[in-house]
């Protein structure tokens, strides 16, 4: 049995009990800690209120499809990256899949020897929280993060950034200093108080903004935002990250 010593937490949906229960074993006898739902209502309930490094969806299911269900955990929990598990992996399911977010698509019956891994390389992605109030500049952040291996958190107001950066797991924020109901200079001082550790890459989309918060932050993004630049930044505190 392997040890983790921060545990990964693993949801796993699928209609059918003996599936379930199964992956849960197995997964459980590797270290991970792992809850299940047998529908989509009872998953989003869990998703509610628990944190999950990763959802195991099963894609046919009554009620709502496994692509549905990612998209309702998406509005939740951002951060959580999905891996469906479906019969049909080369039909529309799969194209359904991927436009929801979904990072890997695996066929139907598991071979838990091609998930293992991915769930260990999940694992290991950093967590980046990013607070702005333009929900398609934090779409096309999360879409492109994933795709470079980072999990992304997401708020769009002062308060529920300033609620996750008081309790998310994180090691970068990304604020944008100007929001619709109020001002990301609070965020970022709940994220200097509680993560003194995190990396800050601050937003904004006025060239004379930013001032003492510069000497506070690794960097300084103008919108509109070159992804390629951000890009480059996050991998910058990464490997300062990882060197101390």
């Amino acid at each position: 049995m392997l040890n983790k010593v921060d545990t990964t937490r693993i949801l796993v949906v699928d209609d059918e009990e003996d599936i379930r229960f199964n992956v849960r074993d197995i997964l459980e006898d590797f270290g991970y800690q792992v809850d299940t739902a047998a529908d989509g209502s009872e998953a989003i309930e869990l998703v509610r209120h628990n944190r999950y490094d990763v959802a195991l969806l099963d894609y046919m299911m009554p009620g709502m499809d496994g692509a549905d269900l990612y998209r309702q955990i998406r509005r939740i929990r951002p951060e959580i990256v999905a891996i469906m598990i479906t019969a049909y992996a080369g039909g529309d399911g799969a194209e359904k899949a991927r436009d929801a977010g979904t990072w890997r698509i695996l066929p139907k019956p598991l071979d838990l020897q091609a998930l293992l891994p991915l769930i260990d390389e999940v694992s290991r992605w950093p967590i980046v929280l990013v607070v702005d109030d333009d929900e398609t500049f934090c779409d096309n952040v999360w879409q492109t993060l994933q795709e470079h291996d980072y999990r992304v958190n997401v708020a769009h107001t002062e308060a529920d950034g300033v609620k996750k950066a008081g309790q998310a797991a994180y090691q970068t924020a990304i604020v944008d200093l100007r929001l619709n109901d109020g001002d990301g200079r609070q965020v970022i001082e709940i994220v200097k108080r509680v993560r003194p550790d995190a990396k800050l890459l601050i937003v904004t989309g006025a060239r004379d903004q930013g001032g003492p918060l510069k000497d506070m932050a690794e960097g300084l993004c103008y919108k509109p935002v070159d992804m390629d630049q951000l890009l480059q930044m996050l991998d910058r505190c990464r490997s300062k990250e990882s060197n101390e």
